[in-house]
């Protein structure tokens, strides 16, 4: 109970949460929460907005924007570090042509299906062409438009604004589809919203430890010592877009597992609304403080799914925590302990306790960290290894699978990467 009063506070910094104390049981109670309809900007983003660097265009109608498409949120990590990013012959040569031309460039970074604009970044120097090792087979093939034109760029900020939110911004946004290139160009003004969006929004990082061998960057220096996986990580499966950690007691555990079912209270509607079908979900235990997963979304945050939930009441016709959403077991792993140092520097950075949404970094990360505890990452490994290498007896693990098909990709798959830096 006294972690879910951690969430919200008031903006002098008192607990939201009237009329009850931390030591009067662990029965949950719609009044833990304040009565208030929206959460704090801070808690619901995850971090203070504003910071960083400043954006390098100050003159938006002498510039040039695009919006990109990524195939993983991996490749944007690796961009950060290395500085580099790779597109098409037909986009490389419109950058060019603005860059030659004394414009500056911005880009703007969405990974695949996360409804998510991830970051951008300055177009540093020309885009060149450079050999990807297809051979003399394709050499001076007209019909191959591969992401083979390279070019450098600087990280000026990396965040998490939903579509939904930019589009508000800037209603004339278009975005890169595969018809595209996965590469989308827009006017200035538009790019000039979308700008100020990206900048009011809050510094998020693109990737997150699970191995406990590395420490994480300092909250200041996110923008200035930037991280990636090496090459030879691998992570659970999980989809592209922010998770969530819900909360239960030691009361409600079963009544959450048994009708598949995960609530709260009213006011955080807004939080809980960038989840859908398929986000990595968790739940916290307040009484034990273990934290449990992977669970998966199977809807998006709805009002009132099971009226009934969590309530002592059989004919209430509101549960108590109205803002609910259907879960299935993606993989069932033994819990964290909240005292965990891994889990604690991936969530180094919330506020206001465990209860809330998560980045797609630290969903992706707590996912694995859970999934390496139990076996079941070497598991996985062990399988896409016997897949890829060709054996025909190879059987998969005997644990749960992940949600999706493991797909193994091929040679033949280069043009569907959506502009991955290599």
């Amino acid at each position: 109970e006294h972690e879910l009063k951690k969430f919200p506070r008031n903006k002098d910094g008192t607990p939201a949460t009237e009329g009850t104390s931390a030591t009067t049981g662990g029965e949950l109670s719609d009044n833990m929460f304040s009565n208030q309809e929206t959460t704090t900007v801070d808690y619901f983003q995850g971090g203070a907005a504003g910071g960083g660097k400043p954006s390098p265009i100050l003159e938006p109608e002498h510039a040039s924007f695009f919006i990109l498409r990524a195939s993983t949120q991996r490749d944007l990590a690796m961009s950060t570090v290395r500085g580099e990013w790779f597109v098409q012959r037909r986009h490389a040569e419109r950058m060019n042509t603005a860059y030659h031309n004394g414009r500056k460039v911005m880009f703007f970074f969405m990974v695949s299906d996360s409804d998510h604009i991830q970051g951008a970044a300055l177009m540093t120097s020309m885009a060149s062409y450079q050999e990807l090792g297809g051979g003399a087979a394709d050499a001076g093939r007209e019909d191959l438009d591969l992401f083979c034109y390279r070019f450098k760029c600087e990280w000026y900020r990396t965040t998490e604004l939903p579509i939904t939110t930019a589009v508000v911004a800037a209603p004339d946004l278009l975005l890169p589809t595969k018809e595209t290139q996965f590469c989308q160009d827009m006017a200035p003004r538009t790019g000039e919203a979308v700008m100020k969006a990206v900048w009011n929004s809050p510094l998020v990082t693109l990737y997150e430890s699970f191995a406990g061998d590395i420490d994480p960057p300092a909250d200041d220096a996110i923008l200035t010592d930037f991280r990636c996986p090496p090459m030879d990580e691998v992570t659970w499966p999980t989809m592209p877009g922010p998770g969530f950690i819900f909360g239960c007691n030691s009361q409600t555990m079963d009544e959450c597992l048994g009708r598949g079912v995960l609530g709260l209270p009213a006011h955080m509607k807004r939080a809980a609304s960038g989840i859908k079908p398929g986000s990595s979900i968790f739940l916290f235990n307040v009484t034990d403080r273990l934290l449990f997963g992977i669970f998966e979304a199977l809807t998006p945050a709805m009002m009132n799914i099971e009226p009934t939930a969590f309530s002592k009441n059989p004919k209430a016709t509101t549960s108590p925590f109205p803002v609910q959403i259907r879960v299935r077991v993606s993989l069932e792993c033994p819990p964290l302990e909240d005292t965990d140092p891994v889990l604690n520097d991936i969530l180094r950075t919330r506020v206001g306790g465990r209860i809330g949404p998560l980045t797609h970094a630290q969903a992706e990360a707590v996912a694995s960290l859970l999934a390496s505890q139990c076996g079941a990452l070497q598991y996985m490994m062990e399988y896409q290894n016997g897949v890829e290498s060709g054996d025909v007896n190879v059987v998969p693990p005997p644990i749960a699978l992940p949600p999706r098909k493991i797909n193994v990709p091929s040679g033949n798959d280069v043009n569907d990467a959506g502009g991955s830096a290599r």
